[in-house]
Parts: structure tokens; sequence; C-alpha cells
């Protein structure tokens, strides 16, 4: 529909969004990314549960406009199930194609990628 702000993904994810962090267990590794900040309009802090060096949970929480809260749902759904070590390996332009994300908005979703680089790191260190 033309002169909608967000596509139909978007609008989906964004009203989705709500996450609790997850439940942690004796003997789980956990990798856990924080970037960005409330008073620069972006902010996220990601939870990932990894066995056998795979991802089998993505939590999340996340301050920001609707495309950054809906790539970051997205990414949460996207990194099940792949290596720790490369959970984006495509880089922030996976996120753009399916959400439609504008140029103007991809200073916010750089704060994505920043915070699976510093899981990426954890998950090397492991």
């Amino acid at each position: 529909m033309a002169g909608e702000l967000y596509n139909s993904l978007v609008r989906e994810l964004f009203i989705g969004a709500g996450q609790e962090p997850p439940v942690e267990q004796a003997g789980e590794a956990l990798l856990i990314g924080e970037a960005g900040s409330v008073s620069q309009g972006a902010w996220v802090r990601l939870k990932l549960k990894i066995q056998d060096a795979r991802v089998t949970d993505a939590r999340f929480r996340v301050y920001g406009c609707p495309h950054t809260v809906a790539a970051t749902a997205w990414l949460a759904q996207q990194v099940l199930g792949r290596s720790a070590s490369t959970l984006l390996p495509e880089g922030i332009a996976t996120l753009c194609r399916p959400l439609d994300v504008p140029v103007e908005k991809l200073g916010r979703l750089l704060v994505i990628e920043d915070v699976v680089r510093i899981c990426e790191r954890q998950a090397a260190e492991v």
C-alpha cells in the first residue's frame, strides 16, 4: 500500500516483540551482547543460549523505532540453530531486505550488528 511507513513484516514483528530473558540453567552456555543507548535512540540486549556450539534460544530487550524493534525480533528468530560463531554471516544487509528498512534507519541497525559481533566474539572464547 502506497505511503505506508512500515511493511507488514515490520508491523507483525513490532507488535509481537515483547520478550523476556531466557531462564538460565546451570551448565548451559549463555552469550550476552549489549550495544547502543536509550539516550541515542537505539539500545539492544541479546541473550543466546548455546548448546553444542549452536543457538538453542534467543531472547532480547530493545528500545528504538519500529524498524529497530522488528529487526531485533527478526534476528532472534533467524539465529536459532545457527553456529554461535557466525550468527549474521551476510551482515547488516540480511536485516534490511525483508524489513524494507529505509536508508536513514541503517545507523540504528548498526547497533544490532554490534550486538551480534559481541556475541560472536564471546562464542569464540568459549
